[in-house]
């Protein structure tokens, strides 16, 4: 039947009703709205959000929901013909908020329109007294914003307190602005539905008349058409209808829950009216014999759809074949909703008439097997497990989804050749392909290279010469231990992990407000590596500090792992707000410690990877009871200034509720020139307005709370044995810190990864493939704990694997599996496999030590060959993937700047403490590593000599080669000061222009000079201070000339 073949039936059968020929009884419900019918939409859709849903008939546009509390579909709405709708709640916001609008497909410019709409207010949220209730519905010709008043000259209908004849009781009214209100004699009951319906019209006809009449009826029966319960009149209104739009306000809070169902708008009281359905619980309808799935389904589905959409590598990325599939429970998007069959999307597949969009292809199922899939799912889509799995059983024979096992040393046959068991498995395959490895790097070479992998910084000309006498390799060893107990060892090794963190000192984003505390986040990692901390405590404090017992301050510092997240200070939208958060909590966790793409799960299952997007989002649910906050360290609050207030959690609760005050102060001053509107006033206007003794109280308790030892940190109210007094988040639109909310808080699947369409809930865990969550797991006291647990156990495959692959990575530059964050089934075994694993159960094995793993490393040959080159093994190996020779690297941005200044006498050894800005006066004497990080105005040096982006996790720094760097070390104001000091200390400590040229060169670049290069120098110094016209000094010019080496940039 054809839309409009449809539409005239309902349009008879309407007339005839009138006439009172025909019932409107099951029959007649069962049909579309008339040809009268300008739109309507019964919300028969899945539950979830509102937003972008599309069906009904008379929309230009899907819904639009709002970002502050959008509308939610919560079930399911029938009528006697078993017809099904929706029902569609929404929350308040205790502010003027459209939690949906939606635009018409065709301007309304007619005389007159009607609307019908149910509505029901939940009783425990309809307040007494003057507070009352408000909700309407509005018409609109424009959409506006989330929080657009709709009400200066705009048609509204709902109902309202303030200025109601029962000043105490809640109304039902109709107005076209707020000084031309009508009110019924209706007082708003709670728990029960109404009809709403309401006429709008011109006084004066005509596309340009105006909209001023809009009259009201309250569960009006068929023949009321010319009694109205009220009509408001305006001198003025809209002359068009292009929006329809529902808007909460002031008098609806957050807790309130309000449903609308059966939305129509038309051209005749017949068509909103008797063409109504009353809302009701769904009535019981024959659906005919029941169906099998094992007998009917099964055998009808394997015939003419598995052979597309069917098996791990279905053609289509589309199965059918797994119950979750179906019921979009691993993708939060259902291809079939049970009890509806004609709103799912595998029904609509199958019966429409577009040949490129119907199911099967190549010829349509039969009406019998289109009736039998419909009872089906009419009858609840009862999915046979003993059939087909419900869930796919995700397993995978990866190499490093399995168990870590320790290998076999190989035996060799150079076994003069192997200093550490790490030889014997690079040796073996050398000597497997016919290569012979590089002879032994040089003494002042391997200081050179041992001092800058261990500590970022160049050996003194007394460290780059205690080798030349090493006949047996103990003063290596003993170097190696003297760089490993250095402070500048957690420095230098400090960096690769806060890369990996993408921390930060700034939240990123537009605001991009400072993080004040972040730096202790820094020095905890900095100190964490000095003190070769076992890395399974290190993650355990740095994934759930805050559940730890006995709590320490280091434990809540450590969570600024998570809390490194970014956050945007300017973002109204709440639930966007967290939910950008907890995917940058999720993918960061994931990639860093896991070496897993799972950010590729988070819109629909991986497509490479057995990782669904129901994983992603249990994954995800280890950290939805927390978020990022200023956490006050309990250590040192006992002590502290508290302004008055008997503790630290009531100095900060004070400070709150001043500010709060004055807020609700300003914003009930502002309604009063601007009732009913949105009114949202940031920080600095709160702050800016306070009388003279509240700003006084305000900075009292703010210098109070400044000198409190506080750290940005990852907490959780709700799974902490401890309580944390929290201090202000003073960003413009800080998230939220609602310890209630957040003890609620569940993770739930969202459809396409978008925040406002909610699927079904999840249970936390991690991805399948890995295993059940054993029962024994505290996931619901302490979900991050188990998480720690987890990724600690023996058992995991990857925690051990990963990370000692980096600690390769940050010696070699490249790692023994290439893609260091990610170790899915794309990544191919490597060849050193067994070296990986070894490494692996060395970690695990020897109490989680970090630099275990160096000494095995850095005291190996394969370290210590030097980069010689061979034609014959270039012939076998022209990769070097054997590691035959070793291979010279470029220093990261903070080595360089560090380097320079270590060689020019002027950097500082103190570590920790506060972060110095780039400006500062000292920023010269700290290590990079101690200057402020702004995640989106990164320093120059850091642009330019590839630093991390700090947006997200980094597990390898580019390498690029471009003019503008050896400019940058040419002609930049630092490098040219650097070299003067450079000079200064030279000539300081030599006269004679041999000896400060020997002494240069040691420093620089860990050697004498060369008999060539010493004589060039000399005579460059000698013309140089004949021409007294340059501003350098000759020796400060060689010098600037020694930072610019090659050798002097590179790690040997």
């Amino acid at each position: 039947m054809t839309r409009t073949t449809r539409h005239s039936l309902c349009f008879t059968l309407a007339l005839a009703a009138l006439a009172g020929g025909v019932s409107l009884g099951a029959e007649a419900g069962a049909t579309n709205p008339s040809s009268g019918t300008i739109a309507f939409d019964r919300f028969g859709y899945p539950e979830g959000n509102l937003r972008s849903r599309d069906t009904g008939d008379g929309w230009k546009t899907p819904w639009k929901t709002s970002r502050h509390a959008g509308a939610m579909v919560v079930g399911e709405a029938g009528d006697p013909s078993g017809d099904r709708g929706g029902i569609v709640q929404i929350r308040g916001t205790a502010k003027r908020n459209n939690p949906l609008r939606r635009r018409l497909e065709h301007p309304v410019t007619a005389d007159e329109l009607f609307l019908r709409f149910r509505l029901r207010y939940d009783a425990a949220s309809i307040d007494s007294g003057t507070d009352g209730e408000f909700f309407v519905m509005w018409l609109d010709d424009i959409d506006g914003s989330d929080g657009a008043h709709h009400n200066a000259a705009v048609p509204n209908i709902g109902v309202h307190t303030a200025g109601a004849p029962k000043h105490k009781q809640t109304m039902f009214m109709v107005r076209i602005s707020s000084q031309h209100t009508a009110w019924t004699p209706v007082e708003l009951e709670g728990d029960r539905w109404y009809t709403i319906v309401g006429r709008l019209w011109k006084s004066r006809g005509g596309p340009r008349g105006s909209y001023d009449r809009f009259s009201m009826w309250v569960d009006p029966k068929p023949d009321q058409a010319s009694s109205p319960d009220a009509t408001a009149k305006s001198p003025r209104g809209p002359n068009l209808i292009d929006w329809v739009g529902f808007a909460t306000g002031l008098k609806t809070e957050p807790t309130d829950r309000i449903e609308i169902a059966d939305l129509a708008l038309g051209t005749s009281w017949s068509d909103v009216v008797l063409g109504a359905r009353p809302v009701m619980a769904a009535q019981p309808r024959d659906l005919g014999p029941e169906v099998s799935f094992k007998d009917d389904v099964y055998p009808l589905l394997k015939t003419h759809c598995f052979d597309c959409h069917a098996g791990a590598d279905s053609d289509s990325g589309i199965r059918l074949d797994i119950g979750g599939e179906v019921l979009g429970q691993s993708s939060g998007y259902p291809l079939v909703l049970p009890g509806k069959s004609h709103e799912s999307p595998l029904f609509h597949r199958m019966t429409t008439e577009d040949d490129d969009e119907r199911m099967p292809p190549d010829e349509a199922l039969a009406k019998e097997e289109i009736a039998l899939l419909a009872r089906w799912i009419d009858q609840g889509a009862k999915w046979d497990e003993t059939v087909l799995p419900a869930e796919e059983r995700l397993t995978s024979d990866h190499w490093a989804f399995q168990r870590v096992e320790r290998p076999d040393v190989p035996k060799v046959n150079r076994d003069d050749w192997v200093r550490t068991p790490v030889d014997a498995f690079i040796l073996a395959e050398q000597e497997r392909q016919g290569i012979v490895p590089a002879p032994t790097a040089s003494p002042t070479t391997l200081a050179r290279r041992l001092a800058l992998d261990l500590t970022g910084l160049p050996p003194t000309p007394e460290e780059a010469t205690s080798l030349a006498d090493t006949p047996n390799g103990e003063d290596y060893d003993r170097l190696v231990e003297h760089y490993l107990s250095s402070p500048r060892h957690g420095e230098r090794w400090g960096r690769f992990w806060l890369d990996l963190a993408r921390w930060a000192e700034t939240n990123g984003h537009q605001h991009n407000r400072p993080r004040s505390q972040a730096w202790r986040y820094r020095d905890y990692v900095i100190d964490s590596f000095n003190a070769d901390k076992p890395y399974d405590q290190f993650l355990r404090e740095q994934l759930a500090g805050d559940e730890l017992q006995p709590l320490r301050d280091e434990h809540l510092v450590a969570t600024g792992f998570l809390a490194s997240a970014r956050v945007s200070g300017n973002e109204l939208d709440k639930v966007i707000q967290r939910n950008d958060m907890l995917v940058d909590v999720t993918n960061a966790t994931a990639s860093s410690l896991l070496g897993l793409t799972m950010e590729c799960a988070q819109c629909h299952t991986h497509k490479f990877d057995p990782i669904t997007a129901r994983d992603y989002y249990r994954f995800q649910g280890f950290f939805v009871k927390g978020q990022p906050v200023y956490l006050v360290l309990p250590a040192q609050a006992e002590n502290a200034n508290l302004a008055g207030t008997a503790s630290t959690a009531d100095l900060v609760r004070a400070r709150i509720e001043l500010f709060e005050t004055v807020r609700e102060r300003l914003v009930s001053a502002a309604q009063k020139s601007r009732p009913g509107e949105e009114i949202l006033i940031i920080r600095k206007s709160v702050e800016g307005r306070m009388k003279p003794e509240e700003k006084k109280r305000y900075r009292q308790l703010g210098q109070a709370i400044a000198k409190l030892n506080q750290a940005w940190g990852y907490y959780s109210p709700a799974t902490s044995p401890s309580q944390v007094p929290v201090a202000p988040t003073e960003v413009r639109w800080p998230l939220l810190y609602e310890p209630t909310e957040l003890a609620q808080a569940k993770p739930y699947l969202l459809t396409r990864g978008e925040a406002h369409s909610r699927g079904p809930e999840v249970d936390v865990g991690w991805p399948a493939v890995f295993g059940e969550v054993p029962s024994s797991a505290p996931i619901d006291e302490h979900p991050r704990r188990a998480l720690a647990d987890w990724l600690t156990s023996r058992d995991n495959p990857l925690t051990a694997r990963v990370w000692a692959n980096r600690i390769w990575l940050y010696h070699f530059g490249e790692g023994l599996v290439k893609t260091p964050s990610n170790f899915g089934v794309q990544t191919p075994e490597p060849m050193h496999r067994a070296l990986l694993d070894w490494l692996a159960c060395e970690l695990m094995e020897n109490g989680w030590s970090t630099k275990h793993l160096h000494r095995l490393i850095v005291q190996s040959n394969t370290y210590r060959q030097s980069s010689a080159h061979s034609t014959a093994n270039a012939s076998l190996d022209p990769d070097n993937v054997t590691y035959w020779r070793r291979e010279p690297r470029r220093m990261e941005m903070e080595s360089i700047r560090d380097s320079v200044l270590a060689v020019a006498g002027t950097l500082e050894d103190r570590v920790g403490g506060p972060s110095l800005k780039a400006s500062s006066k000292n920023a010269d004497q700290r290590r990079s590593i101690y200057l402020f990080q702004d995640r989106n105005f990164p320093s120059h040096e850091h642009r330019l000599f590839d630093g991390p982006s700090m947006l997200a996790s980094c597990p390898q720094r580019r390498v690029s080669t471009v003019a503008l760097q050896p400019l940058y070390l040419l002609n930049n104001g630092f490098a040219l000061r650097a070299a003067r000091q450079f000079a200064e200390r030279v000539a300081r400590r030599h006269q004679r222009p041999e000896d400060q040229v020997n002494f240069a060169f040691r420093l620089t670049v860990g050697r004498p000079p060369t008999e060539p290069e010493l004589e060039r120098c000399l005579n460059y110094l000698k013309a140089a201070s004949i021409d007294a016209s340059d501003k350098m000094p000759p020796l400060a010019q060689l010098c600037h000339s020694l930072l610019n080496l090659n050798e002097f940039l590179y790690i040997p």
